[in-house]
């Protein structure tokens, strides 16, 4: 009959949403749909300014100048062998003249040097500073992109994907755009003119010479090819080990009370072992890539001088053009080999860009930031459900709403109540459109909600929900957020430009009426007090005050309130219900409550079940007709006796512990440990070597291979000397071998040293990708053998935990046998072409050796320099961190339209790392190591030419080997200062890994003692204790004794803060008591070995999170394996088997971000199925029904009870009926215990704990 006036009610609806099936299925699957986007590199210049683009234009042109530098030299090369093959029938008068060509061409090498050292300072200074400057504008566009999705994508994606997004993906691309693009532009600039020289000097030759690079670019393309697939495969399976470490931090307390630090140590090493697997593949393809590349190199020059010796022998080609195009070429395949370290970077670079893009070109179906849609002015606050159906479009098969329909009249007061998992609070989703519905229509004053401007609709709306979001600011900040816009801009609206103090005062007044603003006042900075990441160091009650004054500081005439008391004392509860009824007056309200203590005077109640709705009415109507309302109420009644007494029990929480917290910075930012401090390399080198240990073996064959391959490149400098002289006649050449000869031995050559470079590269591999899967996973150990109080610090937020496990655990690669393989093959690489050239021609060989110094010194000032900024550059983790916890807070994030808030803060935080002087001087130091290099060669042709070969002193041959020893072999090995930048930045890394692991934190004390068969009492006596982050004032517990007899139940109750979780901690050994002893059958909890003591307990915390692929690992604790049976029992004790066997996957059914895709009450009602199956013997309940609904919370209770048989139960709650049949209770107050006894005695003396009980009273 009520169903019947209700749809009387509802006006017609002429549009309603998805009226056909068709629309209605892609609705859905718009709601989870990923963009494949295949961007490319430089689509992220679509972010660069007007201005920035001239200027990039410059900046490629200057790196085009840059490489076309030392292909130039190459005219020069083949000038110089002209001079004295021409000079050589007339001695006396060419000695002369061939110094002066020499000098004039060396003059020339001047010349390109400087154009080279401007160019290349220019190039690398423009495109490092462009390239922090776009990837921050994408890094915001990208977080704001993120932040505008709907749910259901957040859902179906996981915020930890969307964190490595916002870090890893993003810096992977800054350095590809970064200084390594100039290097790759001109490598390919280099390429293409030394192919250009090539051809204008004799095209047949060149012809036959343009196979090297074709070669090059087979092997390069066709590999990096595969190489790329293989890193998108792996990028996937890191994402998966990223939401587990985010979902493990997440339920920390629980991991920590079950000890499931090895279970889930052991899962994240099986779930990393793919990935890994896949980097080693792709080390090994790199390293074949480098292989090939360098036998390309020497087989190219064997055929070069052979073809070579036939066309000049022909006369289809001179010497000098035949010396030109061997140079060119050379250097055609030398600028290609010299950017083959960075492909990977290029590639995963090219990789993370369609990550990227895939998330900003996504529009959410429903983005809040849209201002498209009309608005009612004024809003009347009507709202109508029509047949509303709903399904979560991850699980299309298990519907949440069928037909609902009700309405509610402006002004109107209605409640929903019912069994948990029935509907409710996905409700108030739809009406916030967080979801769309699968059918039906919903209405606001008779407008489609679809058809409003969804930013105008959210901001009708104050909204407060159960699982309460705060966020790094100051309290003032937080209430504000309700505004729905940001401060900026608040002060800027007309309403405020006379009195900017109004903002405050709409604060204050919210503040007020949520009955937080005497503890807010008392603090040290009052409202301007510091919160940390979530809130964190407030209690739950407090957050959830502030919260309340969140939604209603807007006045908005909608107000939504999911279980918005739920986690207050019943003082607590009872001013601010009174405040919530005052703000109520007037404005539509829509209510969603388990303790029915709180909606009783609602205009219309409705009770829904399994996503229906069953009855509606008044209070008393339903309890006249609705047998499941009338079951509600008689589970929630304690027949207390009447009130006799108006003095009620205070339960205003004592801020001087909270003086204390602000004084000691608990709830003030700090930095992660580390990040700012100077890394010292011998000690960053010893940890990762140590690490590292294992491998031994592989990189000690690694590093061998190294510097035999080091050893053999100057072996190149005496085929190619004595190949150019055996062209020109096979008796200057040493041993008077002919062109054929020195061609074999380079082909010979190159077999080497493709063996060579590929037995490394499978050496390097191996041992990097097992020293990035050790560091991972000691690193995800070290930080699971923390205390409690090292995951409480706001510096370890979860977000800043995973920037380091994820990124820094990496990047440690950077100074690790890799690295020491490329500094010894460059070591012996100048060692041999030193002693190489000095063999053939000491005089030029101690001469072009002056040159590496001046080489090495650039390089060793590039490291310094980087290593000199990183002491004062503050790593980008807390902005990632604000972009993580704004993620893992989506609901509130969306419901407030904090997007631009978010990212403004986030901008704020990312813009403190300034560094221009940085890529100046990184800039200034890469360009004189180029610049020097080719002065050096300027120096060497001077020197050799005018003062060696002209008197006749040196042959061409010896000048030719010297050269190509030293010269090149100074080049070559130079390009290990180009890892600079990755090596300084791997030694941070490392430093901040290894400060990570070794932090000090609070461990419980491991004794040594086995706890006892059979657990008799639990005690704890003249116990004192405050939070190690409150080195003064109040105690959180004073002189706490009590005693928990075996088998006996135990219940605490008292105001919010008054110290019973603190009870729960000090049992859970998270952290140690001031004084006083906690005992276990009468010896110290210290004095047991912690794995049998934690057997005996198991806590259901009052914010459960779940972790685990599906619902049947969320329920295991440790590695037992549970059969299905076992498990499906236990579920039917806490009434959830037939939930999950009406799911179509069952207990295989995906648990997403701890549990988010669960309601409030189904994940409480898991954490209590989790601890029965744990089979303790001591159960610590803290709150552990407070999600539940009546209905649920009655029959968990009748579970509870039997799980209570013969075991010993500590039960905090602020339902006293929960504890009602308690052996003792113990009511605190201020951190003292105040009463005790059980509820009769209690009742009897009427003292504190009587209060609560006539607070919770039902009237009727």
């Amino acid at each position: 009959m009520s169903d019947a006036i209700l749809l009387d009610d509802i006006q017609p609806i002429a549009r309603c949403s998805f009226e056909d099936r068709e629309t209605r299925d892609t609705a859905i699957e718009e709601q989870i749909e990923t963009v494949s986007r295949r961007a490319g590199l430089f689509t992220v210049y679509r972010y660069a300014t007007f201005y920035e683009r001239w200027s990039l234009a410059i900046c490629v042109f200057c790196a085009l100048v840059a490489g076309a530098a030392l292909p130039l030299v190459t005219l020069v090369f083949g000038s110089f062998i002209e001079h004295f093959i021409s000079g050589n029938s007339n001695h006396a008068k060419t000695t002369h003249v061939i110094a002066d060509s020499v000098r004039q061409l060396s003059l020339r090498l001047v010349y390109i040097a400087i154009g080279s050292l401007l160019s290349t300072l220019c190039s690398t200074w423009g495109f490092n500073r462009l390239g922090e400057k776009i990837t921050v504008r994408l890094q915001l566009e990208y977080l704001a992109a993120a932040l505008q999705q709907n749910l259901d994508y957040f859902d179906a994606v996981g915020a930890g994907e969307l964190t490595a997004g916002v870090d890893n993906d993003i810096r992977t691309i800054q350095e590809g755009i970064s200084q390594k693009m100039a290097m790759l532009i001109s490598g390919l600039a280099g390429f293409i003119v030394a192919i250009i020289i090539a051809f204008s000097q004799n095209p047949r030759f060149a012809g036959v010479m343009l196979s090297q690079p074709l070669a090059l670019m087979l092997v390069v393309g066709g590999l990096g090819s595969w190489m790329g697939r293989t890193q998108r495969q792996g990028q996937v399976n890191w994402v998966k080990a990223d939401n587990l470490a985010q979902d493990v931090f997440g339920a920390i307390r629980a991991v920590l009370a079950y000890r499931s630090q090895e279970r889930y140590t052991n899962k994240y090493q099986e779930t990393i072992r793919i990935p890994i697997l896949l980097e080693r593949r792709e080390r090994l393809i790199f390293g074949i890539i480098v292989a090939g590349s360098f036998a390309v190199l020497h087989w190219a020059n064997g055929l070069g001088i052979w073809q070579a010796n036939r066309l000049v022998h022909e006369a289809k080609c001179t010497i000098s053009e035949a010396l030109t195009i061997l140079y060119a070429m050379t250097v055609a395949g030398g600028m290609l080999s010299q950017a083959l370290p960075f492909l990977p970077t290029i590639i995963q670079a090219h990789n993370a860009v369609s990550r990227v893009f895939s998330v900003i070109e996504r529009r959410s179906p429903s983005d809040s930031s849209c201002s498209a849609g009309r608005t009612i002015e004024p809003l009347q606050g009507r709202i109508d459900f029509h047949n509303v159906n709903f399904t979560y479009p991850s699980q299309p098969s298990r519907p949440i709403l069928h037909r609902v329909s009700f309405n509610v009249l402006p002004g109107q007061r209605v409640a929903l109540v019912g069994a948990s998992g029935s509907g409710k609070s996905t409700v108030l989703c739809l009406l916030e459109r967080l979801h769309l519905p699968s059918s039906g229509c919903i209405t606001v004053d008779h407008e489609p909600i679809e058809e409003l401007s969804i930013s105008w609709l959210r901001s009708q709306m104050g909204y407060v929900d159960q699982d309460v979001a705060l966020f790094r600011g100051s309290i003032h900040d937080n209430i504000a957020c309700g505004l729905h816009i940001s401060l900026k801009q608040v002060c800027q609206l007309t309403l405020f430009q006379e009195d900017p103090a109004a903002i405050r005062e709409r604060v204050i007044e919210a503040a007020k009426i949520a009955q937080i603003h005497p503890f807010i006042s008392d603090l040290p900075d009052g409202y301007d007090t510091a919160l940390g990441f979530g809130g964190s160091g407030l209690s739950g009650g407090q957050r959830q005050r502030i919260a309340i004054a969140r939604a209603i500081v807007s006045q908005p005439p909608i107000l939504l309130l999911d279980e918005a008391t739920a986690a207050l004392d019943s003082k607590s509860e009872r001013e601010v219900q009174k405040a919530l009824d005052a703000a109520m007056t007037g404005r539509t309200t829509i209510v969603i409550a388990h303790r029915l203590s709180t909606i009783q005077r609602a205009d219309k109640i409705i009770v829904m079940h399994n996503g229906q709705i069953k009855d509606q009415g008044s209070h008393a109507e339903l309890m006249l007709k609705c047998d499941i309302y009338q079951a509600l109420v008689r589970q929630q009644s304690m027949k207390p006796e009447p009130l006799a007494q108006e003095e009620m029990f205070s339960a205003d929480v004592s801020t001087e512990d909270w003086k204390d917290v602000t004084k000691s910075g608990a709830i003030i930012h700090r930095p992660l440990n580390g990040s700012a401090s100077a890394p010292v390399l011998r000690s960053s080198v010893r940890f990762v070597w140590r690490l590292n240990e294992p491998e031994l073996l592989y990189v000690g064959a690694g590093v061998f291979l190294s510097i035999l391959a080091g050893i053999s490149y100057p072996l190149h400098a005496i085929f190619f000397g004595n190949g150019i002289v055996s062209i020109i006649d096979p008796k200057l050449s040493t041993g008077g071998h002919s062109a054929w000869f020195w061609a074999l031995m380079y082909l010979v050559h190159g077999v080497v040293v493709f063996a060579l470079y590929c037995g490394r590269g499978y050496c390097f591999a191996a041992s990097s990708s097992m020293l990035h899967m050790r560091a991972r996973a000691s690193l995800f150990k070290s930080l699971l053998s923390k205390g409690f109080p090292f995951f409480d610090a706001e510096a370890h937020s979860t977000g800043s935990l995973l920037s380091v496990l994820s990124s820094d655990a990496q990047k440690i690669i950077g100074i690790s046998g890799t690295s020491l393989g490329l500094t010894a093959e460059s070591v012996f690489m100048l060692v041999t072409g030193i002693t190489v050239g000095c063999a053939f021609g000491w005089k030029l060989g101690l001469a072009s050796t002056a040159i590496i110094p001046f080489i090495a010194a650039s390089g060793f000032l590039q490291y310094f320099i980087v290593m000199h900024v990183q002491r004062y550059i503050r790593r980008n983790s807390d902005a990632v961190a604000i972009a993580h916890e704004a993620f893992t807070a989506i609901r509130t994030v969306t419901v407030l339209g904090l997007q631009s808030t978010i990212s403004a803060a986030f901008a704020a935080q990312i813009q403190k790392d300034a560094r221009e002087r940085y890529w100046i001087f990184t800039g200034v130091v890469y360009a004189c190591g180029t610049f020097f290099r080719v002065l050096g060669i300027a120096f060497v042709f001077w020197y050799g030419g005018a003062h060696l070969i002209a008197p006749g002193e040196y042959s061409i041959q010896q000048f030719y080997v010297c050269f190509a020893a030293i010269v090149w072999g100074s080049q070559a090995a130079s390009t290990l200062f180009a890892h600079a930048p990755d090596i300084a930045g791997a030694q941070v890394a490392a430093s901040r890994v290894r400060n990570l692991m070794h932090e000090s934190s609070f461990s419980p004390s491991e004794g040594v003692m086995p706890a006892p068969s059979t657990v008799k009492d639990v005690a704890l006596r003249k116990v004192h204790f405050r939070y190690p982050t409150r080195s003064s004032g109040s105690w959180t517990l004073n002189d706490v004794s009590l005693n928990a007899r075996a088998g006996h139940f135990i219940g605490l109750v008292g105001a919010t803060g008054s110290g019973k979780s603190s009870v729960i901690n000090l049992l859970e050994r998270f952290y140690s008591a001031g004084s006083g002893s906690i005992t276990l059958d009468e010896a110290s909890i210290d004095e047991y070995d912690l794995e049998s003591y934690y057997h005996y307990f198991a806590l259901v915390d009052q914010n459960p999170c779940l972790v685990g692929e599906d619902i049947r690992e969320a329920l295991h604790s440790d590695n037992r394996v549970i059969p299905d049976e076992e498990l499906l029992a236990v579920l039917a004790k806490v009434g959830l088997d037939g939930f999950i066997l009406s799911l179509p996957q069952g207990l295989s059914t995906p648990v997403i971000a701890n549990g988010s895709n669960l309601s409030g009450g189904q994940r409480q009602r898991m954490a209590i199925a989790k601890a029965l199956l744990w089979q303790p013997t001591i159960l610590l309940l803290d709150e552990a029904t407070s999600a539940l609904d009546a209905s649920s919370e009655y029959q968990v209770q009748q579970a509870l009870r039997e799980a209570m048989a013969g075991r010993t139960t500590i039960a905090v709650a602020h339902r006293l009926r929960t504890i009602m049949h308690a052996d003792e209770i113990l009511v605190f107050e201020n951190g003292r215990i105040v009463e005790r006894g059980t509820h009769w005695n209690l009742m009897e003396k009427r003292g504190k704990y009587w209060e609560l009980a006539q607070l919770q009273e039902l009237e009727g």
